[in-house]
């Protein structure tokens, strides 16, 4: 099937530890061909939690690369099998996707539709730094409105392998953070974070934004 003009999403969900095989399972009993899944940090603003002295807890992320044909189907998967419309359940979100090589060696290119749900307007920001540099860009990125974030562990399971995201290699010693952010307060956090870091320095750090056309599992506070 011909399949150039259908769009392309690239869906992640970010969930407790132990939760991201059976998301695994669940993708691949809906007919899906493949995902990743990287073990994460999730930074913790639970009073409670903080007393206890637990500021971080494990966090799986799975992703996979999915038609938007099929993406409201997956959802309403996931948010019943994980509960997602309930808070501290986990956050789905989506992207889109231009260009894909899939498994089968098939290629595709997509023009996916933008859709939110619930009104929500997120980017995704991604920071890539030298190990320890985490709360640096954390708290940088709360000065300026962000509410937490998700840190990615890149790290190749031989002393001479690498990760990759986006096809950027991730080194042992590498750190990345993702945050979800509301559009109005992208660039705050981004100048905050760069500000703190100076990322323009060669061999700094990379940070980069990425559009995200939907997500579930985010809740505001009330105030």
């Amino acid at each position: 099937m011909d399949s150039l003009n259908k769009g392309l999403v690239l869906f992640w969900c970010i969930m407790d530890f132990g939760k991201g095989t059976k998301l695994f399972k669940l993708h691949k009993e809906a007919g899906g061909e493949g995902g990743t899944i990287f073990l994460g940090r999730g930074t913790v603003k639970n009073e409670l939690l903080n007393i206890l002295g637990i500021t971080e807890i494990r966090k799986e992320i799975f992703f996979t690369i999915i038609g938007q044909e099929s993406e409201d189907a997956f959802y309403e998967k996931v948010i019943k099998r994980f509960s997602l419309d309930k808070p501290h359940h986990g956050i789905a979100f989506s992207m889109p996707v231009k260009y894909s090589s899939a498994i089968n060696q098939t290629k595709n290119i997509s023009n996916p539709e933008e859709k939110g749900v619930n009104n929500l307007d997120y980017q995704a920001i991604f920071v890539i730094v030298d190990k320890g540099s985490m709360d640096d860009v954390l708290e940088a990125a709360e000065s300026a409105g962000s509410t937490g974030g998700t840190v990615i562990h890149g790290r190749g399971s031989g002393t001479k392998e690498k990760e990759t995201l986006f096809n950027i290699e991730i080194e042992p010693e590498k750190e990345i953070v993702l945050i979800l952010s509301k559009v109005d307060k992208t660039q705050s956090i981004v100048d905050a974070i760069n500000e703190r870091l100076n990322l323009e320095r060669p061999g700094a750090g990379i940070i980069f934004v990425m559009d995200v056309s939907r997500t579930v599992g985010l809740f505001e506070e009330n105030k």
